[in-house]
């Protein structure tokens, strides 16, 4: 006797018995891939997070960096020997401020001579040497006379003009010179920051040593101006 084919309810191992088991089985696909995808984003996120953590501090560190440690003096033989001690120590980046110019404080400082001496020099020669082809030029060459039998370029007559350019391009060099070496204007400086400095222009004497200085550190120069006798170190920031 022959048996009945196994009815539709049997299905062979590994095939799905009808279009929503297939269907069924696409979707969980679909949402595993979801939440791998969202696995990803979430861990990418954390690690942006981490990093803005890391990179915050470090910002904020710079920002906050200081620019100098400050203190300040009450007489001009206290900052002259500061700045003596100073040197002596190695610093080669610090300035002095005061109400009045200190005789030799330069030298305290250990400070090279000045440029703008040459400056001033190359501004001279060049407006002698300009006076001089100005008189050469429109006398001798351009527009030439003969007055009373003399020579059209004749050197006496033209000193006096020869002489005001020499002057007028020396002047004129020192005064913009000055303002290139010195950097001005300058509307602010670091050091104003201190809340002592107004002083700087009645009975302070003031001294400042950069942080960018290859000797500087905290502790140690905070204590080297401790040693010295400064009043109200504080450190300015840029």
């Amino acid at each position: 006797m022959q048996l009945d084919s196994d009815p539709p309810s049997q299905k062979r191992s590994g095939e799905p018995a009808s279009a929503d088991e297939a269907r069924g089985h696409k979707g969980s696909a679909r949402e595993g891939q979801s939440a791998s995808a969202g696995q990803a984003a979430r861990a990418e996120a954390r690690g942006a997070e981490q990093k803005a953590g890391q990179e915050a501090p470090q910002e904020a560190a710079e920002a906050t960096a200081p620019f100098a440690l400050m203190g300040y003096f009450t007489t001009p033989k206290d900052i002259y020997h500061a700045c003596e001690a100073l040197r002596d120590a190695g610093y080669s980046r610090f300035d002095a401020h005061t109400p009045f110019p200190v005789h030799g404080l330069e030298k305290a400082m250990g400070l090279k001579p000045s440029r703008l001496p040459w400056f001033v020099l190359c501004g001279g020669i060049t407006g002698c040497v300009s006076g001089i082809l100005l008189a050469w030029y429109t006398q001798a060459f351009d527009y030439p006379l003969i007055i009373s039998g003399k020579p059209s370029f004749s050197y006496q007559a033209f000193v006096p003009v020869i002489f005001e350019l020499t002057v007028l391009f020396s002047a004129l060099t020192c005064f913009f010179g000055l303002f290139a070496i010195s950097r001005l204007p300058a509307f602010f400086h670091p050091t104003m920051a201190h809340p002592s400095f107004p002083r700087a222009t009645d009975d302070a004497f003031f001294v400042s040593v950069e942080a960018s200085d290859p000797k500087f550190d905290r502790a140690e120069t905070r204590h080297l101006l401790q040693r010295l006798g400064a009043q109200g170190i504080t450190e300015v920031s840029s």
